[in-house]
Parts: structure tokens; C-alpha cells; sequence
């Protein structure tokens, strides 16, 4: 089934979360911490007790900068997660050999369909063009993200999803290159 079907049909939903729904955010991505955290990345950032300290995170970035996290559900199921704030709020981005991201730019940090069963079928691409609908709206120039070369195994997704999106390389320097999105 495309995406298209899936919107038509209105079985697909991407929403803002906040307080009532962070706890619909599906996991892993409820609790990891790899944007927030710099230096080694290992197991006890994507434990279920760090859930506290990413809704912290989520309040002081929603405070400052708005509700910076999206659900996708399928069926009223949550699938898919969107995690995007300016640079400053995702620390690791300067550990990144292609960076850093540029300081006009909104960072996409994750962008994942967590049910493997629906990933290639669209739904990235929905939830990516939700999130540049958004930015427009809040008058926003650009919209960065790291995307891996060669698999989709990673949590900002596939670099071919946005060079079909009309992302431009900026900087390429390793398996991560930084791409840019002029809104």
C-alpha cells in the first residue's frame, strides 16, 4: 500500500507530541538519548529508565523552541517518530565529521519508522514532507539532517529519502553526509 493510499484512507496520522502523548511515543525512541548526549553511545542511553530524562529534555526544548517531537500512528498505532530543534538542543551534532549544521538551519535528528513492516512504503516520506510543511509555516530558511550512505538502518533514515526530497549535499566527509533543504 503507498503512502497515498494510506493518507486517502485516512489511516495515517503524524502528530505534535506534548505532556498527554509523550508516552505514546514508541520505543525505542521514548527514551534514547544519542542527540542529547555526546561521547560514547551505548545501551543505557536506549534503556526504558531514561524515559525521565528525555521528557525533561522534551519540556525545556518545547518551552524554548516548541514541540520539537512527532508520532506517526498507523491505525491509531504509534509507528513512526520525528525528533527535529535547532542544533543547539542536539549537542552531538558536533561530533559529526560532515558538520556542524549551520545555525539558520533546523536539524531533523531522527526520522524513523520503528515497525520494520512499514518501512520502504512511503510513510518517511510523509512524515518528512509533514515536518517541511510545518517549518514553512513558522518561517523557518532551512532544514538539516545527517543521513547515512548505503542503509536504512540508522534513525534519520536513508540519504536517497531526501536527495528525493530535493536535499543537497552540503558537506560530505564520511558515511554521514550533512544535507540541506533551502524552505
Amino acid at each position: 500500500m503507498a503512502a497515498t493510499d494510506f493518507r486517502r484512507k485516512n489511516l495515517i496520522k503524524i502528530e505534535k507530541v506534548n505532556e498527554k502523548n509523550f508516552q505514546e511515543i514508541p520505543s525505542p525512541c521514548r527514551y534514547c538519548l544519542y542527540w542529547q548526549k555526546t561521547g560514547a553511545f551505548g545501551e543505557e542511553m536506549l534503556k526504558p529508565s531514561m524515559e525521565k530524562e528525555k521528557q525533561k529534555w522534551f519540556s525545556e526544548v518545547a518551552e524554548a523552541f516548541g514541540s520539537c517531537i512527532k508520532i506517526a500512528y498507523y491505525n491509531d498505532v504509534p509507528i513512526g517518530f520525528v525528533q527535529y530543534a535547532p542544533p543547539k538542543y542536539f549537542p552531538r551534532v558536533k561530533e559529526y565529521a560532515s558538520g556542524p549544521p549551520s545555525d539558520d538551519a533546523v536539524i531533523l535528528a531522527c526520522l524513523y519508522v520503528t515497525n520494520k513492516e512499514y518501512r520502504g512504503k512511503g510513510l518517511g516520506k510523509e512524515m518528512l514532507k509533514d515536518l517541511i510543511v510545518e517549518l514553512k509555516k513558522g518561517g523557518f530558511k532551512a532544514l538539516e539532517t545527517f543521513a547515512r550512505k548505503g542503509s536504512a538502518e540508522n534513525p534519520s533514515g536513508p540519504l536517497e529519502l531526501y536527495l528525493k526530497q530535493n536535499f543537497k549535499v552540503k558537506i560530505d566527509k564520511d558515511d554521514f553526509p550533512l544535507l540541506r533543504l533551502e524552505i
